[in-house]
């Protein structure tokens, strides 16, 4: 549960940022006392569980990601009721409790879930054998359609390459990559900065990049670019990239179209 939500010593440490309070929840328990819930579950159901026993299993971990280019048409808070909906539909209505998280540290958004091993009602653990991904995959494929995710939708999702198992297009190809380029570590820096409840305008946004994220941005009139001052390029000078460079979402009007949305999402 700690990987998940961000709470790991060393990412706080280091000042990771997983998700957000408003973008995880929990069915079947507080979604902050997850894990001592699912034990609950298991000893009403009179079964033990140890950690040092690996096939004692407490959750399972499951994912959906969206499309690196289908960023511009999705929120934060769209993934989260995807992911609600989606949790709901294969996990809760069965009995499982689920914990889930929006991420919002990479290029592309996702969510993972934790499922119970234990089901509430009668003790049966979780599965997920081939037919029941194909069927998740159909359906969050459907979700991406109502929503315009065109990129995101695929007409087969699961596969049996076990290097690509439960792991769609966007999620495979990030986890071959060693780091993100510099434009979408840009673009991740923005999306966080955009996403703290607590920026409400572009110069909230500006003001937290600056200071957090050591970001040099330049605001003219209608135009706006980024750098980062610890990303060089081979003269050994600050890389920047202008806005146009990086999308839509990123420009003056499209932070702040983003920024409204959001509020208006909260009401």
């Amino acid at each position: 549960m700690v990987l998940i939500l961000g709470r790991r010593k060393e990412q706080v440490e280091d000042g990771v940022v997983k998700t957000e309070p408003h973008l995880y929840k929990a069915f079947g328990s507080n979604r902050d006392n997850f894990a001592n819930s699912l034990l609950m579950t298991r000893k009403m159901h009179d079964k033990k569980y140890s950690r040092y026993k690996q096939k004692e299993i407490l959750a399972q971990k499951l994912s959906i990601s969206f499309h690196p280019e289908d960023n511009d048409r999705l929120t934060y808070e769209q993934a989260y009721k995807i992911a609600e909906d989606f949790a709901r539909e294969f996990f809760w209505s069965k009995g499982y409790e689920v914990l889930f998280a929006v991420h919002t540290d990479t290029a592309h958004t996702h969510v993972h879930f934790l499922v119970s091993n234990c089901n509430v009602k009668d003790g049966k653990s979780f599965r997920r054998g081939p037919a029941e991904l194909k069927e998740m995959c159909r359906y969050f494929g459907e979700q991406c359609r109502e929503y315009g995710l065109t990129h995101s939708y695929r007409d087969s999702y699961y596969v049996k390459d076990k290097d690509r198992e439960r792991q769609n297009f966007a999620e495979y190809q990030m986890k071959k990559r060693d780091k993100l380029s510099f434009r979408e570590e840009i673009k991740v820096l923005l999306r966080n900065a955009m996403n703290r409840p607590k920026n409400k305008t572009l110069q909230d946004v500006i003001d937290y990049a600056k200071k957090y994220y050591l970001m040099d941005v330049r605001l003219r009139g209608n135009t706006i670019s980024y750098a980062l001052k610890y990303r060089t390029d081979k003269k050994g000078k600050p890389m920047a990239v202008r806005e146009s460079r990086l999308g839509a979402r990123f420009t003056v009007a499209g932070i702040t179209e983003y920024l409204k949305k959001k509020e208006k999402s909260r009401y």
